[in-house]
């Protein structure tokens, strides 16, 4: 059976995703579910047996193993550093300078754009150095999250020295039709770039809604008056990820016996700087985050052990809350392979494909294309192979339409960055989420009108590029 044939259905899966996710705020429940759907569309009354087979491939796939292992990783880190209370002493240094909300939404933009060489390291650095100063000033986790995920991925294509720039110059590269951009991979992707509408305009405007040029609106405009009304820094729905803290604890009062023995380790810079710098060192050195992250696990083990910072227990103890903290991300993270397998079954990104096709004129091209593969990106979270796919089919159309190669192949970079901002279950957003501690759900919902408005933008931008360089 062929699943394109499902035609319209195809939206099926996608749709109860969304519905279930803003009625139940479950994101795993929304995903499992909608798969099944998926399956079920298929494959009939005999869905049970290839879905259960489906589930165990999604729970043994190589790639998403990576990433959940980098994500574990990740959480033993971040605890690690939590307990050391180095990052309280990097909130001591920048609290000498750091007055106001405005400075500290400031800071942590700059902090996105310094630390460009990968979106995980920008996540990890940028939150453990403002969460406590920021929650000192009565930020919204929502917008504290929304900064940081903007200036990840965004920035991480923007300066061409991160694995999104090896991976795109690669596809790219491969491509005949590209060869009239560059004479290499790099060459084609540093001509590109002036056609990164998408996320150029994202490091912008958040800079504009830190600075208040743009209004507070939605999702984060509640947020706000929820913090002012209540002192509440984060939704009701996000008291897992921050289970045991309350204001005080945040902001860095303890009233127990644990917070007492934790105020007698006097925070020390070099217990957050040394780790930090073992792992951007290692990470550019090997080119591997993987390999950084577990390298400054390790260098955690060294520093903090002997100088008596931590016990061995209490460096275990750490490691394992940091995975604990993890375990939800590991789990959407297979889950959600398992929901993409289910999408591409049923022909999801051959129908929209389809269905674009009478659009595809040489104007129109780029602009269709952001908006065809930002959406598959956004439905699936497949923020890598969708491009991947997308641009063998799409290139061969833009020359033989004689539609402009490099605004084209700056649309796909674009729509792939809005898919890893905008998913509600993307590696990317699931990072920001975890880091910034609030249920990833709660946060995609509170971020929507700014995304709207910048790809709404992105798109008349490549309307307009589409008919006048024709």
């Amino acid at each position: 059976m062929d699943g394109t044939n499902l035609g319209i259905l195809t939206l099926i899966p996608v749709v109860s995703f969304f519905v279930l996710a803003f009625l139940t705020k479950k994101c795993i429940l929304s995903i499992v579910v909608s798969g099944i759907l998926g399956y079920a569309l298929y494959y009939k009354a005999g869905f049970f047996m290839p879905m259960l087979d489906a589930m165990l491939d999604a729970s043994c796939d190589g790639d998403n193993n990576y990433i959940v292992i980098i994500c574990l990783l990740f959480g033993c880190l971040v605890q690690l550093l939590r307990e050391s209370k180095g990052a309280i002493a990097v909130g001591d240094l920048a609290r000498k300078y750091v007055k106001s909300e405005k400075q500290v939404l400031f800071l942590t933009w700059l902090c996105g754009i310094i630390i460009f060489i990968d979106d995980y390291l920008s996540i990890l650095v940028t939150a453990n150095c403002v969460l406590t100063l920021s929650d000192e000033h009565k930020t919204p986790r929502e917008m504290l999250c929304y900064i940081i995920n903007t200036t990840s991925a965004p920035v991480c294509l923007i300066i061409p020295i991160s694995a999104w720039v090896v991976f795109f110059s690669g596809v790219f590269g491969q491509q005949a039709e590209a060869a009239v951009v560059g004479d290499s991979a790099m060459d084609i992707y540093y001509h590109i770039m002036p056609y990164f509408f998408y996320p150029f305009l994202c490091v912008i405007f958040v800079l504009l809604v830190i600075l208040g040029v743009v209004p507070k609106m939605g999702g984060i405009k509640k947020a706000y008056k929820r913090v002012e009304e209540t002192g509440q820094l984060w939704p009701e729905s996000s008291n897992l990820q921050n289970q045991g803290d309350e204001l005080g604890e945040v902001m860095g009062a303890a009233s127990t016996d644990s917070g007492k023995e934790e105020k007698e380790i006097k925070p020390h810079l070099w217990a957050f700087v040394v780790p930090m710098a073992v792992v951007i060192f290692t990470t550019l050195w090997l080119d591997d985050i993987l390999y950084g992250v577990s390298i400054g696990i390790f260098a955690c083990f060294i520093l903090f052990i002997p100088t008596r910072i931590m016990t061995l227990g209490k460096f275990c103890d750490a490691c394992y809350k940091g995975l604990e903290d993890m375990l939800f991300i590991a789990v959407v993270l297979i889950t959600s392979l398992f929901y993409r397998e289910a999408i591409n079954l049923i022909g999801l990104p051959q129908f929209l494909i389809d269905a674009a096709g009478p659009y595809m004129s040489a104007a129109w091209l780029p602009a269709v294309s952001f908006v065809l593969i930002g959406l598959v990106c956004f439905a699936t979270g497949n923020i890598w192979s969708v491009p991947a796919l997308c641009t063998p089919i799409i290139l061969p159309l833009a020359a033989s339409t004689g539609a402009n190669i490099p605004l084209t192949l700056g649309a796909i970079i674009s729509a792939a960055c809005f898919g890893a901002q905008a998913c509600f279950y993307s590696d990317v957003t699931l990072m920001s989420a975890s880091a910034c501690r609030i249920n990833n759900v709660d946060y995609a919902v509170a971020q929507l009108p700014y995304i709207g408005i910048v790809t709404a933008i992105s798109f008349v931008a490549y309307v307009i590029a589409g008919f006048v360089m024709v």
